[in-house]
Formats: structure tokens, sequence, C-alpha cells
């Protein structure tokens, strides 16, 4: 469902007593915009309370289940869907209509109809519906002979699912990320096709929540790998989301309110002594009757970093 960064009850202590949830939705569609997080910044917990997907997401594809399946490890299950969009590593989101069964599913590998899931937390019924989509993923290029990298969003609060492959080596640079050139493995990853995408658990990572520093463990050939891709939740819940988000949200729909009927495009307006002048003059994203300076302040330390 679409970010909502203020509730009915803090109306009024923001200064928005008459505030309408159509306009807290677009303000809120606004903060995404302008903070580059299209995923929002609240996120939804699991069975068990902890970090699951983020709310402000609508899913990207739905499959479902053609079994009921157990709690356990390596948990093998068939689907109805278009399993072909699926990647190892993968997360889908199972039974999100019943919070006390909610829960993130890893894909550890995918043949045909079949998927096979790395854990099972709770029991789950023929035709539960398993939701794509709902987690931030991003993909980095590991620096060399390093296993560290950071990811956009902040404060990371879980990664979900972590998969890493090695990559060809240019000519004379074998010796790049200590893998040992002379072994099996290192033989398979060079003839053996396109690098295979391994499953590194989580749980073997650290990750430091603020900064979104992220160190990798190495894989197969106990060597760092080439490139890592990640699912991973990152923000707050409605409770402790920053008091200067909820301020944006109500500053920005009571600008909205104030230029009701005016047109986006056009900077000033004036009649006889009196001029309105709302945007901000100085180039950027969002310059318009709603985005003002102020509320960019408030919004700038929870900007995405696009370059991390």
């Amino acid at each position: 469902m679409p970010s909502a960064y203020l509730q009915s009850a803090d109306y009024t202590s923001y200064g928005v007593p008459n505030a309408t949830p159509a306009q807290v939705q677009q303000a809120s569609a606004q903060i995404d915009a302008y903070l580059a997080r299209r995923e929002g910044l609240i996120w939804a917990p699991d069975g068990t309370g902890n970090p699951c997907y983020m709310a402000g997401m609508s899913p990207s594809l739905t499959l479902a289940l053609a079994s009921t399946i157990s709690p356990g490890q390596s948990v093998v299950v068939n689907l109805t869907g278009p399993t072909g969009m699926l990647k190892v590593g993968s997360v889908l989101i199972a039974d999100i209509g019943t919070p006390a069964i909610t829960e993130a599913l890893v894909v550890q590998a995918v043949v045909g109809q079949q998927v096979t899931f790395t854990n099972v937390q709770f029991a789950h019924a023929q035709g539960a519906a398993l939701a794509a989509g709902l987690t931030i993923v991003e993909q980095r290029t590991m620096p060399e002979d390093r296993p560290i990298t950071m990811v956009a969003q902040t404060p990371v609060m879980s990664i979900l699912s972590g998969v890493g492959r090695y990559g060809y080596m240019r000519r004379g640079m074998d010796a790049v990320g200590s893998i040992d050139t002379y072994n099996l493995l290192a033989v398979m990853s060079k003839f053996g096709g396109p690098p295979a995408w391994e499953v590194w658990t989580p749980q073997a990572n650290s990750c430091e929540p603020e900064t979104g520093t992220v160190w990798v463990p190495a894989g197969v050939l106990l060597a760092y790998y080439t490139e890592v891709r990640m699912h991973y939740v990152a923000g707050w819940t409605y409770a402790t989301l920053p008091a200067q988000v909820k301020q944006a949200c109500a500053n920005i729909v009571n600008n909205i309110a104030v230029v009701a009927g005016m047109p986006g495009t056009m900077q000033r307006l004036q009649a006889g002594d009196t001029a309105m002048q709302r945007f901000a003059n100085q180039p950027g994203i969002l310059n318009s009757f709603v985005m003002d300076d102020d509320t960019k302040a408030l919004l700038a330390p929870y900007r995405a970093r696009l370059l991390a």
C-alpha cells in the first residue's frame, strides 16, 4: 500500500488538523520521490516481529503454494504462477494477510515449478499467496581484494538474503581477489559457463545499520566475490519514524492546501501588489509549489545514496 507518513492521531500535533488521507498520501509520495526511495521508509514485521518487507511497496509478482508446507530447512514446494521470474536469492513474502504467520522465504533453487526455500518458520496452507518485489534489492560490484560494500538506504534493519558470484578475470589479473586458479572449482568457474550465483547466509555477514556498510563472507572458492546482490529491509516503523519526516509531510500537506488549483508549472503569481512565489529558485529535484527549501532541509539526512 502507498506510504503514509502522518496518521490522524498526529494531525493536530504537526499543524494539519484538517488534513485528509488523500493529502497525506500525496505528500508521502512527494517525500518518497525526493528521497529517491521508491520503497518508502516504513517496514512491516513478520510473525515474530522482525523486519520482513517494505510496507509502501506493491507486489511485482504473486505466486501461490500448490500444496501445504511445514517449517524446516531446505523446504521443497511446487508453486503455481510464473516461477521463471524467480532467481536464486529472491525473497517471497508469505501470507501477508495473516500477520501471525507472515514471513520472508528465500529462494535457494528453482527447477521448473519446483522451488526450494532455505528456511520456513511457519506452516502455510495450500493456495497461500507469496508476493515478490516487496524488499529493497541492490546489486554491487565488490572492490578488489576487499569484502566490504555499502547499500544505498539506511538504517538497515535486516538483510534477508544475499548471493554472490565470481566474475571472469581479464588477462594478467587472475590473482585479483586472492583466488587460487589451480583448483578444480576455479577451473569450473572459468570453463563451466556463466558465473553462478551462490547463496550466502546473512547471519554470516556483518552490517552497520546507520552507515549501510556490509561485510560479505567469502564464497566457495574461499575468496571474495566479484558481485553481490542483496535483498534487505531499511527504515522505521511509524512509531519510530523521525519527527522530521512527519513534519515534512505536514508541511507538504499545508502547501497542497494553499496552492490547490494552481498549476505546478507556474512559479510566480501576481495580482496588483500581491505576489506569490512558492518553490525554490535553485535547480534540483521537485522544485514545485509543495516542496520548499525548509522541507527539503528536514528530509535531506534520509535521502538514498545512489552512488553508495
